[in-house]
Order: C-alpha cells, then structure tokens, then sequence
C-alpha cells in the first residue's frame, strides 16, 4: 500500500507532532501561570489595601467572619460590618471579581494559615499569613506558578509563596498574599 519512504515520512511526522503537542501544552500552562502570577500579585495588593483602609484586621471586621465572607469584602462592602464605621472606611472595590467563583480556577477563598499552608493559626503571639486559595487549578499551572513566583525549592507543595495540595486530577492552590494583622478568624 505505502512504500518505505511513505511510512518512513508518516513516522517522522508522528514523532514531530508529538514533540510539539506536548511543547505547546507546557507553553500553555506557562502562559496560564504568568497570567495567574500577575492576578494573585495584584489580589495580594487588594489585601493589603482593605487591611490599611479599614484600619483593622479583614475578618474582625465582617459581619459573618468566613472564608468565603473575606474574600467576598473585596468587591462587596456588604459583608463588612457598620461598628466603628468600618464599612465608611471601605474603599473598593479592591478587585474587579464580582464572585468569588474563578472562571478557570474555581472557588477563591481567603486564608489565615501559618507560613506552611497546612498549619492553621491558633496562638495569638505567632506569625500568621492571608493566603488566597484557588480551587482547581491544574498541577502544570501550579508549577509553572511556582518556577516564577518561587523559582527552587526542595518541597514546593509546602515551602515559599506558592504552595499547594492535591484534589484528585486538580490541585488546591495557595498563594501567601501577607502577613495577618491578627490571628482571629472569628
């Protein structure tokens, strides 16, 4: 049917596009996670920013202390409370979201967690951090994330800025935003 030469050029091909699908796959994950390293920068600005404009900590000043409620404070003024006229201090929206539902990475959350994500915040003298949490977001993403914002580390899942935990074919992606003003989530 085909001569030598045919199957020998239809290999070649073969190899090629396997080389270079694979090549625009990592080049599409590099390109998803420079775009994520510019968004997670700028939310961490955000934080900052309502932590300096309500002069107290995010969660001491929602009406319904959540996960969910101190991201949301950052384009809804709603969830943050009148007493001592911290919703008139409010001066966002801080972010352009208007959910806290990622169109690509899912759910977004904020945080409070030691320097390794895992370890919760309980005693008050201790160091504590605002991490902004994605959802489902895919392990080459999140490594790329990680080769930018963190360049090598020995254990990148829970070391630096970037950190994340597996959830089935996605991961739970973690990005330490900044230092906790408190350490109280309620």
């Amino acid at each position: 049917m085909f001569g030598l030469d045919a199957r020998i050029a239809l290999g070649i091909f073969a190899v090629i596009a396997m080389v270079a699908g694979g090549t625009m796959v990592m080049n599409l994950d590099d390109q998803k996670a420079k775009a994520l390293a510019s968004e997670v920068a700028d939310t961490g600005k955000a934080i900052e920013a309502i932590h300096y404009d309500l002069k107290a900590d995010l969660w001491l000043s929602l009406l319904n202390p959540s996960e969910k409620n101190a991201f949301m404070a950052l384009y809804d003024n709603g969830v943050i409370m009148e007493e001592g006229q911290r919703r008139g201090r409010w001066n966002g929206p801080y972010i352009r979201a208007t959910s806290n539902r990622h169109n690509s990475y899912g759910e977004m959350l904020l945080r409070k967690r030691q320097e390794n994500h895992k370890n919760e915040c309980t005693d008050p003298l201790e160091l504590c951090y605002v991490w902004l949490v994605y959802g489902k977001v895919k392990p080459g993403v999140a490594e790329s994330l990680n080769q930018f914002l963190d360049d090598k580390e020995l254990a990148p899942e829970t070391t630096g800025r970037v950190q994340w935990t597996p959830d089935g074919d996605y991961v739970n992606l973690y990005y330490r935003a900044t230092k906790a003003l408190s350490t109280q989530t309620d």
